[in-house]
C-alpha cells in the first residue's frame, strides 16, 4: 500500500508535467488550454501504438517490419517534443500524407484480411482535432479527400499496391492481425473523439466567458465615462480644456503632465496618500487613464507596447493596494 502511495502522486506528477510542456504564458487561453490536449493526446497516442507494436511482435514474432512499426510510434512522442512545430500547419499536413501512405502501404503488405486498412478512419477523425474547423477548411478537406483517394485506390487494387508479406501468408497471421487492428483501431477512434469533445468544450466554454466580457467592458465603459463627465464638471473644464488636454496625450506632448495636474490640481497627492510614492512615469499612466483611455490607446500614444503598460498597470496596482477584483481605470477614475 505504502509503494502505491508513492508511485501514484509520482506518476501524476509527471502526467501533470507532460500535459504543461511547452506552454508559453504569453498566448492565449485557448491556445494554452489546446497544448495541453495536444499533449496529452500524443502520449496517450505513442502508448496505443507502442504497445500495438509489442503486441504484433508478441502473437506473431520479430521481423523487421514489426521492429520499424516499434520505431514508428515515437513519431508520436516526438511530435510532443517539438514543442515550435507540433502545431504548425506545414508539419502536421506532411505528418498526415506520411502516416496515410504508411497505412496504404501495410495495407496490402499486411492484406485485406488483416484490418490495417481500418487506421484509415481514425486518421480522418483526427483532422478535425489538430486543425481548426473555421479557418483551415481547405487543409482538412484536402487531407480527407487525400485519405479517402488512398482507400479507394487500395480497395480498387484489391490491397496488391505492393508485394504481400510472405511470412503473414505462410504462417496464416491474417485472423491475429485483424483481432489486433481492430481493437486499437477503435481504441484510437475513442482517443480522437474524446480529445475533439475536450477541445469543443474548451472552445464553447471560452466563448461563453468572452460574451460575459464583453458585456462586463461595454458596462465598465459606461461606467467609466459618466464617473469621466463628473470629473470635467466638479474641475469646470471646458470643452475646449478637454480638447486640449487629449491633444497633449494623444501626442504624448512633455507639457502633457503639467496641464493636466493644472486641470486636476488634488489628483497626484490624493494618489500619494493613498499608496506608495508614485514616480513621474506612474503618474503620467494615471494621468492618461483618468482620461479613460484603455491599454491600446495609451500604447499608441506613449509609443510602447499593449505588454509593456499592462506590466506597468500591475505595478501600480500594488503600489496603491488596488483589489484584483476591481477594474484599475474605474478606480482611478473614481478617485
Amino acid at each position: 500500500m505504502s509503494l502505491k502511495k508513492k508511485i501514484i502522486p509520482k506518476v501524476s506528477q509527471l502526467l501533470h508535467c507532460i500535459s504543461l510542456w511547452g506552454i508559453d504564458e504569453s498566448t492565449n487561453e485557448f491556445e494554452k488550454n489546446f497544448t495541453v490536449l495536444i499533449n496529452q493526446h500524443m502520449i496517450l497516442l505513442f502508448f496505443i501504438f507502442f504497445f500495438h507494436s509489442i503486441s504484433v511482435i508478441l502473437f506473431l514474432e520479430i521481423t523487421t517490419d514489426s521492429i520499424f512499426l516499434g520505431i514508428i510510434s515515437f513519431f508520436w512522442l516526438l511530435g510532443m517534443l517539438l514543442k515550435e512545430h507540433r502545431k504548425n500547419k506545414k508539419v502536421l499536413f506532411c505528418a498526415f500524407i506520411f502516416l496515410c501512405l504508411l497505412i496504404t502501404y501495410y495495407s496490402s503488405y499486411c492484406g485485406q484480411e488483416s484490418g490495417v486498412f481500418l487506421f484509415y478512419f481514425p486518421l480522418i477523425s483526427a483532422l478535425s482535432f489538430f486543425f481548426k474547423v473555421k479557418t483551415d477548411k481547405k487543409i482538412i478537406y484536402f487531407l480527407a479527400f487525400f485519405i479517402l483517394a488512398c482507400l479507394y485506390i487500395t480497395i480498387a487494387y484489391d490491397f496488391r499496391l505492393v508485394e504481400p508479406g510472405r511470412l503473414i501468408i505462410i504462417n496464416g497471421y491474417e485472423k491475429k492481425l485483424m483481432t489486433l487492428n481492430v481493437t486499437f483501431s477503435i481504441l484510437v477512434f475513442v482517443v480522437d473523439y474524446y480529445f475533439i469533445e475536450r477541445k469543443r468544450s474548451i472552445i464553447f466554454r471560452l466563448s461563453s466567458e468572452n460574451q460575459v466580457n464583453i458585456s462586463t467592458i461595454k458596462s465598465l465603459q459606461t461606467e467609466n465615462e459618466r464617473l469621466l463627465k463628473n470629473q470635467f464638471i466638479v474641475n469646470n473644464l471646458t470643452e475646449e480644456n478637454i480638447n486640449e488636454i487629449m491633444r497633449l496625450a494623444q501626442k504624448d506632448d512633455p507639457f502633457f503632465l503639467d496641464r493636466f495636474q493644472f486641470f486636476f490640481p488634488d489628483f497626484f497627492s490624493k494618489l500619494d496618500h493613498i499608496g506608495a510614492k508614485l514616480i513621474l512615469s506612474d503618474h503620467h499612466l494615471c494621468a492618461m487613464m483618468r482620461l479613460n483611455l484603455d491599454t491600446k490607446q495609451i500604447a499608441t500614444y506613449t509609443n510602447t507596447t499593449i505588454k509593456s503598460v499592462e506590466s506597468k498597470k500591475y505595478r501600480l496596482r500594488k503600489k496603491l493596494n488596488i483589489p484584483s477584483d476591481v477594474e484599475i481605470t474605474q478606480w482611478i477614475l473614481s478617485v
